[in-house]
């Protein structure tokens, strides 16, 4: 920067950004200016160039003085009046309207839902429900319910193998079935 404020002192030009953001560019400007003015250097044969960049540069700065001066403000709208009105004989007075309160809603009672149980009879919901020798998945299969079938349980519940298992007695025969899959799908309903 500092060569360059040099260049541009033997050139007589000025670069106004520079010379204002840039020490290095200002003090190689300033030096170079000094040395040329000195008695018998000869100057650069374009005065006129710094005269019109040092114009120009003031009229920048006067016309943004100008510019900030007239900027609108921004103005803030009067508090709004409030008029009273008094009811005539034509106009009904205002009523202010009044809400119901809340009101408690009933506690809600506990529905019990029938389930299986020994000696309740129950619906096959799905087709071909397996019964089994035992209440494990790794017991041998003795029948095969259908669908809709109706069934008497014997026995049970039994937990195994993450399902509940039944003895039931139908039509196709006895053995252990799940109640659910293990994706919850039911397998056998109470009967209405």
């Amino acid at each position: 920067m500092f060569q360059r404020g040099q260049a541009d002192a033997e050139a007589d030009t000025l670069n106004a950004f520079y010379y204002r953001h840039y020490f290095p560019y200002r003090r190689g400007y300033d030096q170079m200016r000094r040395r040329l003015l000195r008695p018998g250097v000869q100057m650069s044969s374009r005065p006129h160039l710094l005269r019109w960049s040092l114009g120009i540069i003031l009229i920048v700065a006067i016309g943004y003085i100008g510019w900030q001066q007239f900027q609108p403000t921004p103005i803030e709208p009067p508090p709004p009046t409030s008029v009273a009105v008094e009811p005539t004989a034509t106009q009904p007075p205002t009523r202010t309207p009044v809400f119901p309160s809340a009101t408690p809603r009933p506690t809600p009672t506990a529905t019990v839902i029938p389930t299986l149980q020994k000696g309740s009879t129950a619906i096959v919901t799905t087709a071909g429900l397996r019964a089994r020798r035992d209440p494990t998945t790794n017991a041998r299969v003795v029948a095969n319910f259908h669908e809709g079938e109706r069934v008497t349980i014997l026995d049970g519940p039994t937990e195994a193998d993450g399902y509940t298992w039944w003895q039931i007695k139908g039509e196709s025969g006895t053995g252990w079935s799940a109640e659910r899959s293990a994706k919850g799908e039911e397998w056998l309903r109470l009967a209405e």
